[in-house]
C-alpha cells in the first residue's frame, strides 16, 4: 500500500514538476548500478524540489532522509513519512538527539539489504549561492556502518549535481547530472577510519563540484555570477561553468546588463493567463511571505500550484459544463492546460541569484 501511495505522489509531482520547469535535462542515469545497495549524495539549494527532482528523475525507489526539523509538524510528519521521507538529526538540533541517528542508519541499512537507495544532502542544509558547501561526515558514517555490519556486501555511492538557471523563479530550468558511481568498499578501512572517512569526502566533494556550478570565492559572488550571464554561460551546463571560472581572471564588464522587453505576444498570453488562472494568483500573493526561510519559497509555490491550479481549471470547467455542456467544458479544460503550457515558455527568466517573486 505504501508502495502503491509512493508511486502515485511520484507521478503527480512529476506531472507538477513538468508544468513548473521551462526545461528539464537529465544526464548519466546509465551510472546508477542496478541491483546494487546506492547511496545517492547531492548537493542541495532549493529545499524540497532537490529531494523530488531525483526521485522523479531515476528509476530507482529512494529512502529519503531530511532534516528533522521539518517534521515538527505532526502533519507534516505524517505526510512526509508517507513518502519515504526520514529525518536525520544535526548537532543544531540539540546532542540528545544525535542518539536518534543510530535507529535512521539501521533503517538505511534494511534499505541496503534490499539492494535499494538511499537519498543524502551531505552539506547538511541548503542555501541560494552557486557553489558546494562543505560535506559533513554523515554520509560516511553511514556508508561504512553498513560495512561494518556487512563487510561482503558492496556499497555504492552516486553524486548527483542539481543546477537551476534561476531557483528562485518560476518558469525557470533544471538539469540533473548523475555522476560515475563510487564502490564505498574501495575507500573502507576499519583499520584507520579518519583516513578513510577523509578519502572518501574528498571523492564524492570533487565528484559534486563537477556535477554543479561551484562559484568558490563567496564575497565576490555576485559579481562572478553576473560576468559568467554576461558572457553568455548556460547554467544548466557545469562543466562549461567552472571550466570559465577557472579560466577568467577578469570579472568586470563594461556595460550593464541588458533588460529583457516583453514582445506583444508574451503580454497577451501572459495576460490571458493571468485572467485565467487569478484565483489561485491572488491566494499565491496572499500566502507567498509565509516560509520565513526564503530557499523555501520555491517549494511551497510549487506545492500550491500542484494542488490550486488543477483545482480551479476543473472547478471553472465544471461551472462551463453548467452553463453551457460537457463538451464546452472539456474544451475550456484542454485550452486552460494549453494555455499553461504556453504561458510557462513565454516567461523570461534571468540568472540572477536573487530573491524569489
Amino acid at each position: 500500500m505504501n508502495y502503491l501511495w509512493y508511486k502515485t505522489v511520484r507521478f503527480y509531482v512529476k506531472i507538477s514538476l513538468r508544468s513548473y520547469f521551462k526545461k528539464t535535462k537529465v544526464y548519466g542515469v546509465e551510472n546508477i548500478p542496478k541491483n546494487q545497495a546506492v547511496l545517492f549524495v547531492s548537493n542541495h539549494r532549493n529545499g524540497l524540489i532537490d529531494s523530488i527532482m531525483i526521485a522523479t528523475t531515476s528509476s530507482r525507489v529512494h529512502l529519503f532522509l531530511t532534516r528533522a526539523s521539518a517534521f515538527k509538524n505532526s502533519i507534516a510528519n505524517i505526510l512526509l513519512r508517507s513518502i519515504n521521507m526520514i529525518p536525520i538529526y544535526r548537532i543544531r538540533d540539540g546532542k540528545n538527539s544525535l542518539k536518534k541517528n543510530q535507529e535512521i542508519f539501521e533503517a538505511c541499512f534494511k534499505e541496503f539489504e534490499k539492494k535499494g537507495s538511499v537519498l543524502i544532502f551531505p552539506e547538511g542544509n541548503h542555501g541560494l549561492l552557486r557553489r558546494l558547501r562543505p560535506l559533513s561526515k554523515g554520509f560516511t558514517r553511514i556508508a561504512f556502518g553498513y560495512l561494518d555490519k556487512y563487510p561482503k556486501k558492496d556499497l555504492f555511492i552516486v553524486p548527483v549535481g542539481l543546477n537551476y538557471s534561476n531557483m528562485q523563479e518560476k518558469a525557470s530550468s533544471i538539469s540533473v547530472y548523475y555522476g560515475k558511481a563510487i564502490l564505498v568498499n574501495n575507500f573502507y578501512n576499519p583499520t584507520d577510519e579518519k583516513k578513510a572517512t577523509d578519502l572518501l569526502k574528498e571523492k564524492a566533494n570533487n565528484s559534486l563540484k563537477e556535477l554543479s556550478t561551484h562559484i568558490d570565492d563567496v564575497e565576490n559572488h555576485a559579481k562572478i555570477e553576473r560576468v559568467l550571464i554576461y558572457k553568455g554561460i548556460d547554467f544548466l551546463d557545469p562543466f562549461k561553468a567552472n571550466k570559465l571560472i577557472a579560466t577568467t581572471s577578469d570579472w568586470n564588464i563594461p556595460t550593464p546588463l541588458p533588460k529583457h522587453k516583453k514582445s506583444l505576444s508574451e503580454i497577451v498570453i501572459q495576460s490571458l493567463f493571468t485572467i485565467n488562472t487569478l484565483i489561485p494568483i491572488l491566494i499565491w500573493n496572499r500566502l507567498k511571505d509565509k516560509p520565513k526561510d526564503i530557499v523555501l519559497i520555491p517549494t511551497f509555490r510549487l506545492g500550491l500550484s500542484a494542488v490550486l491550479i488543477p483545482f480551479f481549471y476543473l472547478l471553472q470547467s465544471w461551472i462551463v459544463c453548467s452553463i453551457s455542456n460537457p463538451y464546452w467544458g472539456f474544451v475550456y479544460l484542454i485550452s486552460s492546460i494549453l494555455l499553461l503550457v504556453i504561458y510557462k515558455n513565454s516567461i523570461h527568466t534571468d540568472s540572477f541569484t536573487t530573491n524569489p517573486s
